[in-house]
């Protein structure tokens, strides 16, 4: 009964024995918090996860969007840097940004204008396409601090803003926006700090179901050179 007894003990060494004792396993560390647009964290910038705008999910019959949050639509003007000259450094960041994610350009000339600010807020209309992504390009002069752009609908809700403080803004920083319907939208610019002039241009990523026919866009493949 006793020699069982014995069998039974675990033989582990006392502390002042100095020899080690069995290995300590340790929990699984808790998973790191996935922080996404729209939350108030900030976007990792190589993010390849989010989808683009969440209220298209549920329409079966919208165009599927090949568009991400972060990677390559905030990676593309990392190394962008202003030259004093709005309309040529414009071409410049959309260069970047447009060709390398299937964008081409859908003004046909940049927008431009002086602005300042408190002063009045320039306008131009957008005719957004239900099924199509765009993206804003802007670019201040010496002068301005601050440019905002921001996009909104026929009735004045907003559709998309740029978010940021500095005089070159894009509307999104991070992403395309893409229009759940048809609308005459308008891009609004202005100066929040500052004056001067400025430059922009919209560009387009089509959805790729889209069939030819519904192709309305001149292609703008060919920029003079800067």
């Amino acid at each position: 009964m006793l020699g069982l007894f014995a069998l039974g003990c675990r033989d582990e060494p006392r502390p002042w024995e100095g020899k080690p004792g069995p290995a300590v396993v340790l929990s699984a560390a808790p998973p790191r918090p996935v922080v996404t647009a729209g939350t108030g964290g900030v976007p990792d910038a190589d993010a390849g996860s989010a989808e683009g705008d969440a209220g298209a999910l549920g329409d079966p019959d919208l165009p599927v969007l090949p568009v991400r949050v972060g990677g390559p639509w905030v990676r593309c003007y990392g190394n962008f840097r202003l030259s004093g000259d709005p309309v040529k450094d414009v071409t410049r960041l959309a260069l970047l940004c447009g060709p390398e994610n299937g964008m081409r350009r859908l003004s046909p000339k940049p927008i431009e204008g002086q602005v300042a600010e408190g002063g009045a807020i320039v306008t131009e209309k957008l005719q957004a396409v239900r099924g199509a992504c765009y993206r804003v390009f802007a670019v201040a002069g010496p002068g301005i601090i601050n440019l905002d752009v921001a996009v909104r609908s026929s009735r004045g809700a907003m559709i998309a803003s740029d978010g940021s403080e500095d005089p070159w803004p894009i509307v999104q920083p991070d992403r395309p926006f893409c229009p759940l319907e048809d609308d005459e939208a308008a891009v609004e610019i202005s100066a929040r700090r500052g004056a001067g002039r400025f430059a922009a241009e919209v560009w387009i990523l089509k959805s790729y179901k889209r069939s030819p026919e519904d192709d309305v866009y001149e292609d703008m493949d060919s920029y003079e050179e800067l």
